[in-house]
């Protein structure tokens, strides 16, 4: 199936329509290409227009005929204003009087090209060779287009890695296996950075750095920069970019693990926000807008606020409140937002995006949710004082000098796809969901939570606007009758359902763009399975839940002095008025209990026992003790 060129006419006379539509049809022969498909069709309403945009995501051109006589309250800027809501990265041509044509461009910034409509009658070729030109640019991938035809020259290797495009493996009669599982292309294609001609990661030169001015131009930013060992690592870049030792950063306390081992690396003082924690279900919201702006106030020093964008099970803030409010106070705002790399190309979406919201840097995870190889990742910068040469130099710090090429090709493909067929993959996908949430309400046991459960269990979904991204399915499995351990074996041997993630009461399951309605209706005759009862599963009534109240967290130092002072392991139980010198997190939820730094009590190490004799995992935990400063008890 090739790429489709779809062109949406919309022309309010009927006879224009007709005759416009006819020339284009009829020039389209001498644009035949064998890579692409154009067609077209015609709207003679502007209504019936935006619901042709929202229901065909096949559509990647507009040309709206602007009449003047007609445009009584700004009709067709409203009209394009209302388009660029639903897409906002579909390109929009002009057709009109001349004499106008001034007035008609500056009445409306989202115009991409004006063109004179006689003359797009008498020479329709002009108008689309130039459409056609632009889907080019659109859907160009640098990178890997230079990639792929370098790779099949088939050079000769004189140079790293050592393998000589697979010949070390394809030889050997004891390796030879690796080879065959992942055939030619992956060896041939594991190139050094000998290749001048393809550029440098670190520098953003050559068709690298040409695909990551690409990738700025489709997420509508400054900069972006490619990362090829997780957005753990694009996070600690950021972080040490802009903290130095001592600097104030609020944080969430729920954070990613790398942004609290960042602010231990840039040496800073972290003000840490409330976690909120549901203990029925096991899962936590992001910090209340009331908290985010007393810790603004109570910290107008502080060089960085942090935040999760998107929770791992869907949870959103209203991140334009929090960054106008910070950058009120000079603050710099970095939203991590992993989880969510699609959310500036769906309308219902859009609104939460962190790149929307004004966010001075955005790290994104390609490969968690959209279309990257694994540890492949986005850094986004908006920061107008950004400063771009301290920030290589941090970035060569953490950067392999022999990235893996095939990571940076995939972050050039990745974000096409989410500029050419974003809206359309996302809005099938939105589809597939709220047709699986219907089937399911006729559940009796199981049950999908959406917003309606996250107003009733955390009391500021509701009035500080947050939302939830409806491709995280959060389910309720607290009234089956069974064991955790059971349920997800069941869903493994029934239908291959690996769990995202899980709590003691409910099961995460990601909805990608990868995502396909045959998977959502296996997972629904699975579930449908288990709520009936008609199943050979053990009954277990045991349930497990987590302690109401997570303990504050009391810092005695600068995290970084306690984790690079010297150390000592004790038992948890004996590390009462002690100095923890690690982080230690409960799983589930993932919320950190002790950073670097922090006093620790009675009242950390009950919730801990109690989680521990729960079965649940404590990372940071070894055998049972944790590492505290040596010699240093809290007074």
């Amino acid at each position: 199936m090739l790429p489709l060129l779809r062109i949406l006419l919309i022309e309010q006379d009927p006879a224009t329509l007709q005759e416009l539509s006819t020339n284009l049809a009829r020039t389209i022969p001498n644009f035949e290409r064998s890579d692409v498909d154009i067609d077209i069709i015609e709207c003679n309403e502007l209504k019936q227009a935006l619901t042709c945009v929202e229901e065909d995501g096949d559509i990647q051109a507009v040309v709206l005929s602007w009449d003047v006589l007609n445009n009584s309250e700004r009709t067709y800027s409203r009209f394009i204003e209302q388009l660029k809501g639903i897409r906002l990265e579909l390109p929009v041509y002009v057709i009109g009087d001349d004499t106008k044509g001034l007035e008609i461009v500056n009445e409306s910034e989202e115009i991409e090209s004006f063109f004179f409509k006689d003359e797009v009658i008498s020479d329709p070729e002009a108008i689309l060779g130039y459409m056609i030109n632009d889907f080019d640019d659109r859907s160009e991938t640098p990178f890997w287009t230079a990639y792929r035809r370098y790779v099949g020259e088939a050079n000769d290797s004189w140079h790293t890695p050592g393998h000589s495009g697979g010949s070390s493996f394809r030889n050997s009669p004891y390796i030879k296996d690796f080879y065959q599982f992942y055939g030619r292309n992956v060896f041939v294609g594991d190139l050094s950075v000998s290749v001048d001609s393809l550029g440098s990661l670190s520098d953003s030169t050559n068709t690298i750095g040409r695909s990551q001015e690409s990738a700025a131009a489709t997420f509508e930013v400054k900069h972006t920069y490619f990362v090829t060992n997780g957005s753990s690592t694009s996070n600690k870049i950021i972080l040490q970019t802009l903290l130095r030792k001592g600097d104030k950063v609020i944080i969430d306390r729920n954070c990613h693990k790398s942004v609290h081992y960042g602010i231990l690396q840039s040496a800073s003082l972290p003000i840490y926000l409330s976690s909120i924690l549901n203990p029925k279900y096991g899962i936590f919201a992001p910090p209340s807008l009331a908290d985010i702006k007393q810790a603004i106030e109570q910290n107008t020093d502080a060089k960085l606020l942090v935040l999760t964008g998107c929770t791992y099970d869907g949870l959103l803030s209203d991140l334009k409140q929090v960054v106008e409010f910070a950058h009120q106070h000079g603050i710099k705002v970095f939203i991590d937002e992993a989880w969510f790399a699609y959310s500036l190309f769906h309308p219902s979406l859009r609104y939460y995006s962190a790149i929307h919201a004004g966010a001075d840097y955005v790290t994104h995870s390609a490969h968690k949710v959209v279309s990257a190889f694994s540890q492949a990742s986005y850094i986004h910068v908006n920061d107008p004082d950004f400063d771009a040469d301290f920030f290589r130099e941090i970035y060569s710090i953490y950067a392999s000098t022999s990235p893996k090429y095939q990571l940076i090709a995939s972050l050039d493909v990745c974000q096409k796809q989410l500029e050419m067929e974003g809206y359309k993959l996302l809005n099938a996908l939105l589809n597939h969901v709220a047709e699986f949430k219907q089937q399911m309400a006729s559940l009796k046991y199981i049950k999908v939570l959406g917003k309606e459960d996250f107003m009733e269990i955390f009391p500021h979904f509701s009035g500080d606007n947050m939302g939830h991204d409806p491709l995280k399915i959060l389910i309720d499995i607290s009234e089956l009758p069974y064991s955790l351990k059971d349920i997800h074996k069941f869903l493994l041997d029934e239908i291959g359902l690996e769990i995202e993630k899980y709590t003691h009461s409910t099961i995460l399951v990601l909805l990608t763009l990868g995502g396909t309605r045959s998977k959502i209706i296996r997972l629904y005759n699975a579930l449908k399975k288990l709520d009936s009862g008609k199943v050979k599963l053990a009954t277990s009534m045991r349930r497990t839940r987590l302690p109401e109240n997570l303990p504050a967290i009391d810092l005695a130092c600068i995290p970084s002095d306690a984790f690079y002072g010297e150390r000592e392991s004790v038992p948890i139980s004996k590390s009462n008025n002690r100095i923890c010198a690690g982080l230690v997190t409960p799983y589930p939820p993932g919320i950190p209990l002790l950073v670097p730094g922090q006093h620790i009590t009675d009242e950390h190490i009950e919730y801990l026992k109690e989680l521990a004799g729960q079965g649940l995992t404590i990372q940071g935990s070894f055998d049972g003790e944790i590492y505290v400063l040596k010699g240093k008890v809290k007074k």
